[in-house]
């Protein structure tokens, strides 16, 4: 039976024992279907209930120095040794959804051990919330291990929050980065099994093995990326390529960053990516689709440094998210902007001029870009469970037209959201 503990005391089922002085604090706990509830306390296990799940796990699971450890399976795979912490609440006033894990002392010293045998060290969180004591929701969340190995504070902390357990509960597998760029892994029983013996020697479990695979090549291709962007020579490689859709828009530097994308693709193929803008007509416009998954598309977009990530059109992610249960990644590129007006508006005129637009030369001349300084690209993932912290915006009249409204991705929602950066 799972305890509760608050203030070096133990308490059962939410009982507070003699002489613990504070009272355990009501936070969000996940139930079965998805449902965050607000009605109960922190969970955790014992030790030996965390040595009876991780054997029920793996059959081949031993007890050395007190830590289970697994052995490789093959020539290929390595040794495995658990690190495991419960996940609770991050104490104090913080709100309900904040949760962590204590790390101590003695990781740091255990990582660097078990890496000069050759073994992975895990730095495993268990959640767990059994509301009955019969049947309940287990979750295991895989923390960057050489990260928190550098840091030797005593009682360090690594956070998780219940949107990513809410993801994981939902989809089986869930991956993102923390503010801090730290990878926080969250899978469900099957799926924590099939990654743990991944590293052991056997085949990872597919969409996280191709997902990785995806999101390092779009760092490869974030690399090959000049890092700053000048204005007319990205209007020169458009238009000498006769990209006449792209060419012809005002703010370059959010369609640029697709015709690169495109045309990295061509030049390096992958299966794992399908450029989907042009063959797509007609169906979901979106610029990427990823075979490798039913339902699963991309968008390229720029991203102003601290402001919100302008999405797609709501109908067509409806269609995606809601309707279909996919995913949709935003493929972001955050860049610092270098106004056109600070450099006599030598891409405004040149543009206009180029286009033909003699009788309008300071056409958008206020908000033209002379240059683009890019800072980093990070990846957002949108799922039926994430689209709920979207924010809806219609854009503004074009041609006199109304525009459908679209979605957005609200600036303090990013972390929330980012399953990838690279710098």
């Amino acid at each position: 039976m799972a305890t509760i503990y608050k203030k070096g005391k133990w308490a059962i089922s939410g009982r507070v024992l003699p002489r613990c002085r504070t009272t355990p604090k009501v936070i969000d706990q996940l139930l079965e279907d998805g449902t965050v509830i607000q009605i109960d306390h922190d969970q955790k296990l014992s030790p030996g209930e965390i040595t009876k799940l991780l054997c029920g796990c793996f059959r081949d699971a031993l007890e050395q120095g007190g830590r289970i450890v697994l052995p490789a399976l093959n020539e290929t795979g390595r040794k495995v040794c658990f690190y495991t912490r419960n996940i609770s609440h991050l104490g104090g006033e913080w709100s309900s959804e904040k949760k962590r894990i204590q790390i101590g002392e003695d990781f740091p010293r255990l990582f660097q051990q078990n890496l000069t045998n050759g073994a992975e060290t895990v730095l495993l969180g268990i959640y767990h919330y059994y509301p009955n004591n019969k049947s309940g929701v287990v979750l295991f969340v895989c923390f960057s291990s050489a990260t928190y190995a550098k840091k030797h504070s005593n009682n360090s902390a690594a956070h998780v929050h219940t949107i990513d357990l809410l993801n994981a509960q939902k989809h089986g597998v869930y991956r993102r980065l923390d503010k801090s760029g730290n990878e926080i892994l969250v899978l469900d029983r099957t799926n924590f099994i099939k990654h743990i013996n991944f590293l052991r020697g056997t085949e990872e479990v597919d969409s996280v093995k191709k997902d990785r695979e995806t999101l390092d090549y779009l760092g490869r291709m974030f690399d090959s990326m000049p890092r700053r962007l000048i204005g007319i020579e990205c209007y020169k490689e458009m238009m000498a390529a006769n990209d006449t859709q792209r060419m012809n828009q005002a703010a370059w530097e959010g369609w640029y960053p697709e015709f690169y994308l495109e045309n990295y693709l061509t030049a390096h193929p992958t299966s794992n990516i399908v450029w989907w803008s042009k063959k797509g007509q007609g169906k979901l416009d979106f610029d990427l689709r990823f075979p490798y998954c039913k339902w699963f598309y991309g968008d390229v977009k720029s991203d102003a440094k601290d402001k919100d990530v302008q999405g797609n059109v709501k109908d067509n992610v409806d269609i995606l998210v809601q309707q279909n249960n996919g995913r949709l990644w935003y493929i972001a590129i955050d860049f610092t902007p270098d106004r056109d007006a600070n450099h006599g508006y030598t891409t405004t005129l040149w543009w206009n001029k180029r286009l033909g637009k003699t009788d309008k030369p300071m056409s958008y001349c206020k908000r033209m870009k002379y240059a683009i300084t890019i800072n980093r690209m990070d990846v957002y993932e949108i799922t039926t469970n994430t689209i709920q912290f979207l924010d809806i915006y219609t854009p503004s009249p074009c041609a006199g037209k109304d525009r459908r409204p679209k979605y957005k991705i609200p600036s303090g929602m990013k972390e929330y959201l980012r399953i990838y950066q690279r710098a």
